[in-house]
């Protein structure tokens, strides 16, 4: 099948193309025009070949054309999108990355879709957090953003909440612009965010809020002033988005131990029960997941090699309140690799002691899983490349403005055996589904593209949520794919999103709703009352413990061009498929993970017209293809 990129000799051209649609934008539209702008009827039509775009002379021409169809829009700022990706110079990508942000909600406006609103945002978002991006372009694009979040939810408070924190990143310009223009944008970018907020000031929090936003912007510009640079430039790792409700975590690799405990707050008062060890062994990496009966605290440690008892390195983990189950009380063999047996003994009192006797030294990732509970152990020998999240390997170059290096890929077919998914009006099943994709999208990126790719079920079988992640690292995967389908109770909803794992962010109401249905795979249903928001807090939780800056970044992008390639995949033959964006939600199957990873929810096999579409061997290719594309587009930069 034949897919189409634009090419970088391409860029300037989609690039002036755009900044002419801008200045539209800023005369106005007629809004009787409505219709006949939706058909491609009216305005300067072959101004907008894609191949032949040329800029118009004259100002006044500019401000009596309209926007063409929908379609060509939209088509334009996805290639302005795809194109930026593989664009070094940061001042050019956050120019092109900001065009295509604000025709996004140009037809926003116009249209009144809120996919173009939200596609707006993560664009403007994009700038505002993108390395090398100009001082003057990153406050533009941080004040557009935190307006349009406002207006986008209806929430005057909410507008005040975001411009505050706009303005605090950005209310002293740094001392070393020495760029007299770009000092002056910066400037009046702000005196235009300060006039906006007093014009809101009826809308400003009280009391406690009214604190923890002081508290919030003060962070942010103690955050801005660090990371200032000379020549209106700023460096690779920018302050969080003013929108972010909590700051991200620092961007640096994770140490060698890390442990992540229970909370106290998660603890019952009766004693639990080791019930379950299950071993995941490889050569460099290995995964033990103990299953609990209810949470426990925990602590661990490494012990060296012992000449006197023969013992070699080997990690330990005391489990409070907590007895073996019977069956557990010599542990368990795990075959040849980095672990060698697991070992299960008593302490004084009620503490339940697993010993992992390893083949060499090894650093360790401890954490754990709610609802059930379970104790992930994840160990991985000294420098191999899923010792820590963002990892690379030692020969691969290390500035971001080289070609990434992807020579693996786990594709994880959500569900499988038992656990069916969820089910269309018609009894199409997500688990077959998500199966044929990942089949299709194999060969294509080990033919096309080089790729080695596992999944990590070929067949109708099912496979623990921890087992993939397990899989993937052990795979040494430099991504992680997981797809499936999405499903609500009504049916109604249409359209595809992209999930990822990023404690720094909330997840909203069906990005819940998801992880509910997700995270729950039980041969007799859920296996006890859920609290999805509590969970959800959990797990991310979790996340931030574990150091996920460098992955997350890695994540979000894929999931950007993940998104990207999908409505190009689609606009031909299927146009109007909606686009719910990136989202956030604690996923098992991607906590651990040791290299970017993104959950694909293709469709909604719920809604009949969906479910229609994924019965169609067409339809399913083009989200092959989609997930091939944003592949070639990760690496092109």
């Amino acid at each position: 099948m034949r897919r189409r990129f634009v090419r970088p000799r391409r860029v300037a051209a989609l690039v002036v193309a755009a900044v002419s649609a801008i200045a539209l934008a800023l005369s106005g539209c007629d809004p009787e025009a409505s219709s006949e702008v939706e058909r491609g009827e009216v305005g300067g039509a072959a101004s907008w070949d894609e191949d032949r775009i040329a800029p118009l002379r004259h100002a006044e021409r500019m401000r009596a054309e309209v926007l063409p169809s929908r379609a060509a829009v939209v088509g334009l700022t996805e290639r302005l999108g795809i194109s930026a990706e593989s664009v070094t110079d940061g001042r050019e990508r956050g120019e092109m990355l900001m065009v295509a942000g604000q025709l996004r909600e140009r037809l926003w406006r116009h249209d009144g879709r809120d996919t173009d609103a939200r596609e707006a945002m993560e664009l403007y978002g994009q700038v505002a957090e993108g390395p090398g991006v100009t001082v003057a372009t990153r406050c533009a694009a941080t004040s557009r953003r935190a307006l349009l979040h406002g207006e986008f939810a209806g929430d005057a408070a909410r507008s005040y909440r975001e411009l505050y924190l706009a303005l605090e990143s950005f209310a002293e310009p740094p001392e070393e612009i020495e760029d007299d223009e770009v000092r002056a944008a910066v400037e009046a970018c702000v005196r235009d965010m300060r006039r906006r907020l007093r014009r809101a000031q009826a809308f400003r929090p009280v009391g406690a809020a009214w604190a923890a936003l002081q508290r919030r912007g003060a962070d942010l510009a103690q955050k801005a002033a660090a990371f200032a640079a000379p020549s209106g430039s700023i460096p690779p790792s920018a302050p969080p988005v003013a929108s972010a409700p909590t700051a991200r975590p620092p961007t640096t690799l994770a140490p060698e131990h890390q442990v992540v405990v229970t909370p106290e707050a998660s603890l019952v008062t009766d004693a639990s029960t080791l019930e379950a060890i299950r071993p995941y062994n490889g050569r460099d990496s290995a995964r033990i997941v103990l299953r609990l009966a209810r949470p426990a605290t925990y602590t661990s440690g490494m012990l060296g090699p012992d000449a006197a008892s023969g013992r070699g390195h080997r990690l330990f983990l005391d489990v409070a309140r907590t007895a073996p189950a019977k069956g557990l009380g010599r542990g368990v063999d795990v075959g040849d690799g980095l672990v060698e047996r697991v070992r299960v003994g008593r302490r004084k009192g009620d503490t339940t002691r697993v010993v992992v006797d390893l083949a060499d030294a090894a650093n360790r990732r401890i954490f754990y899983l709610p609802n059930p509970f379970r104790i992930v152990v994840d160990v991985a020998r000294p420098g191999s490349t899923n010792t820590t999240p963002g990892a690379r390997d030692a020969d691969e170059p290390s500035s971001a403005d080289r070609r990434r290096r992807v020579r693996r890929i786990t594709l994880d077919p959500g569900h499988g055996g038992w656990d069916a998914g969820a089910v269309g009006p018609t009894g199409l099943r997500e688990k077959d589904v998500a199966l044929d994709i990942a089949h299709r999208t194999a060969p294509i990126l080990a033919g096309e593209l080089g790729i080695e790719t596992m999944l990590t079920r070929d067949t109708d079988v099912f496979v623990e949520l921890e087992e993939r992640t397990a899989k993937a690292n052990a795979f040494q995967s430099d991504l992680f794919v997981s797809i499936h389908c999405n499903a609500t109770e009504n049916g109604e909803a249409s359209g595809y999103e992209v999930f990822v794992l990023d404690p720094s962010r909330d997840s909203d109401r069906r990005a819940l709703r998801a992880l509910a249905r997700e995270n729950h795979a039980h041969p007799h249903g859920t296996p006890r009352a859920l609290d999805v928001r509590r969970l959800d807090a959990q797990v991310t939780n979790v996340a931030a413990g574990l150091g996920l800056g460098p992955q997350t970044e890695g994540s979000r992008r894929l999931a950007d061009l993940l998104r990207r390639s999908t409505r190009a995949s689609l606009s031909s033959r299927y146009p109007g498929i909606e686009d719910h964006g990136t989202k956030t939600a604690g996923f098992y199957v991607l906590v651990g993970a040791a290299m970017p990873a993104v959950l694909y929810e293709t469709s909604f096999i719920s809604n009949p017209g969906d479910e229609a579409n994924l019965g169609t061997a067409d339809y399913r290719q083009k989200f092959a293809d989609a997930i091939v594309n944003a592949v070639r587009a990760y690496t092109a930069r």
